[in-house]
């Protein structure tokens, strides 16, 4: 398991509530996906935990970013 807690602060990503159990496999894939482009979109239907994914995986990868990692909601 990853501890996020400085990358949560640092980068002013949302906190979590709950615990995040599983998704490792998710998680990877986004943080390989990051290592060849610029933006990275997670597409599924409502409900499958798009968002979470997002987040833990944005907390992940704040070291390799200076300034961290923001979440900017669109909706």
């Amino acid at each position: 398991m990853v501890d996020i807690g400085l990358s949560l602060r640092r980068g002013e990503l949302p906190s979590e509530t709950t615990s995040f159990i599983g998704r490792e496999r998710e998680i990877d894939s986004v943080r390989t996906l990051f290592g060849a482009a610029r933006i990275v979109t997670l597409l599924g239907p409502g409900g499958v935990g798009k968002t979470r994914i997002a987040i833990r995986s944005a907390a992940v990868l704040a070291s390799r970013f200076r300034d961290g990692v923001r979440m900017v909601e669109l909706a």
